[in-house]
């Protein structure tokens, strides 16, 4: 423990190596090996972490965009553009259109 009463993670980490330097050669061995599996867990739960972070912010992008394509067909709706017209201009199927249009009325 260092001066303050809290363990220092460095000296913590010195003293594991050295308990597995001194074990004989198989407990030595097996140690390294939890040793790897552990490290190798934590890469995988970290990649599979980033992986969701990046999933989420794609689908937040791609929720973003209709919903920007949304305020801006009701912007359309409200200054009376073609129905047809504004499906072509913002890539919204007739339906979420007409959706939108009676919402409005």
């Amino acid at each position: 423990m260092g001066r303050d009463g809290k363990s220092n993670p460095i000296i913590e980490n010195a003293v594991d190596m050295l308990r597995t330097v001194s074990m004989d050669r198989e407990a030595r061995m097996l140690a390294e090996a939890r040793e790897k599996a552990l490290k190798d867990i934590n890469s995988i739960r970290g990649e599979g972490i980033e992986e969701g972070i990046k999933k989420g912010i794609e689908k937040g992008r791609k929720e973003g965009i209709k919903e920007g394509k949304r305020e801006i067909a009701k912007k359309m709706l409200m200054e009376g553009a073609d129905i047809n017209f504004i499906v072509k201009m913002t890539e919204l199927t007739e339906s979420e259109v007409l959706e939108m249009k009676s919402e409005l009325n």
